[in-house]
């Protein structure tokens, strides 16, 4: 972590420092406590210019802990080993198998897609289908997954890639492939080879407003694919229900907090969803210098755009181009976390309907909104030191959502 290459020594230290005030906020230092003066904690770390007390060091941060310390890039994308593809294989055909039998079944479809767009996910189901069996067929090609266990650390389920027809999966899913969730996530996974329409604009499953969703828009998302597969294997969250626009699946229309909630959440997903983007671009640029590949110019422009936004060290780098440090992966990875940290705060804040005039509820969500975005990011305990530069890396994210490849 404390790789530094020809950066300021003390630049180094505040980003440790910063770091370090994350992991203890998260309980994440050794021992699982937290403690009240992470300033005297450097100090025990560095206790002069240029030394490092290993001793020190490891009492707080086990080496070999992977929440602790980031360990390789290289396998945080690799092809599924062979001992993990038979029951990968055996579980891609049996989500593939339920994927057929719900676009079977018209009133399920019809509940959750609604009166017009239910034939849409008719269809997007056989496609979900036949690309599983498709992929069930090559995995070795087709599939990677993360035996670094980099997506634990950033939430993320997987993703695929529809003009690549290429799906990246948790090591948890490879690994035990056969569980409910595990199918449901190849089966949305399945959903982003189906259709290039199908995204994640709309929420994952499970969150706020998931079920009140317009009808358009559950059929181009792909967390909606899963909810009648689970029903099937018994974990849904909505079971029986119909999901009707604006509706909660309590009954109730959806109220001026629903929306709050519901918006504050998609900001954060979006910022989460760029923040991962990067994360992948960043340990994609890593594993380029390692392997002793040049970095194009566009990509040395978005690290060196970013740097400062997420306090990174590149930009603060004497060398061009910059070394991609272990410490500037550890960073951007800790940026995903704290962003999928403040979602999920958005739904435990206490009076984020703001008071006072507004011409319209819409323009009241709005303010609403924009508070609860700082709010979410204060409960977590901030990121770099000031809100302003928080909501300014949020913001960024939030902006480039689907954007952050050059």
């Amino acid at each position: 972590m404390l790789t530094s290459g020809t950066v300021d020594e003390a630049v180094v230290h505040s980003r440790v420092h910063r770091l370090l005030e994350r992991m203890n906020r998260e309980g994440r230092l050794s021992g699982n406590t937290t403690y009240g003066d992470i300033g005297a904690i450097m100090n025990e770390i560095f206790p002069s210019p240029g030394v490092l007390d290993q001793a020190a060091y490891e009492r707080y941060i086990d080496p070999a802990d992977r929440t602790m310390v980031y360990h390789s890039v290289q396998d945080a994308s690799a092809a599924p080993r062979s001992a993990d593809r038979g029951d990968l294989r055996n579980a891609m055909q049996a989500a593939a198998n339920t994927a057929q039998s719900v676009a079977a079944d018209e009133a399920g479809l019809r509940a959750v897609f609604g009166p017009v767009e239910w034939t849409t996910a008719r269809t997007n189901y056989g496609l979900i289908r036949s690309k599983l069996n498709a992929v069930s067929t090559d995995i070795a090609n087709r599939v990677t997954t993360d035996y670094n266990l980099d997506a634990q650390e950033t939430f993320l389920g997987g993703w695929a890639s529809f003009r690549a027809q290429h799906m990246h999966l948790l090591s948890e899913v490879v690994a035990d492939p056969l569980t409910a969730e595990s199918k449901a996530t190849l089966v949305h996974e399945a959903a982003h080879l189906a259709a290039s329409s199908i995204d994640d604009d709309h929420g994952y499953y499970g969150t706020t407003g998931f079920e009140a969703k317009s009808h358009a828009a559950k059929v181009n998302n792909a967390a909606h694919y899963e909810e009648l597969p689970r029903r099937v294997w018994g974990v849904s969250q909505y079971a029986g229900e119909t999901f009707t626009p604006g509706v909660s699946s309590g009954g109730a229309p959806l109220t001026t907090e629903d929306r709050i909630r519901e918006d504050g959440a998609e900001y954060y997903q979006r910022a989460w969803d760029a923040a991962a983007d990067f994360d992948d671009l960043i340990k994609q640029a890593r594993r380029d210098q390692l392997n002793g590949t040049a970095l194009d110019g566009p990509t040395v422009a978005r690290l060196l755009e970013v740097s400062p936004l997420m306090g990174l060290t590149l930009h603060e780098q004497l060398s061009s181009p910059p070394d991609i440090t272990r410490l500037d992966v550890t960073t951007s990875e800790s940026v995903v976390r704290a962003m999928g940290i403040a979602g999920d705060n958005i739904e435990a804040l206490p009076n984020v309907v703001p008071s006072g005039a507004f011409p319209n509820t819409a323009a009241q969500i709005a303010a609403g909104v924009d508070q609860a975005v700082d709010a979410a990011m204060a409960a977590y305990g901030g990121l770099l030191g000031s809100a302003t530069r928080d909501r300014r890396l949020s913001d960024w994210l939030h902006s480039h959502y689907r954007n952050v490849f050059p």
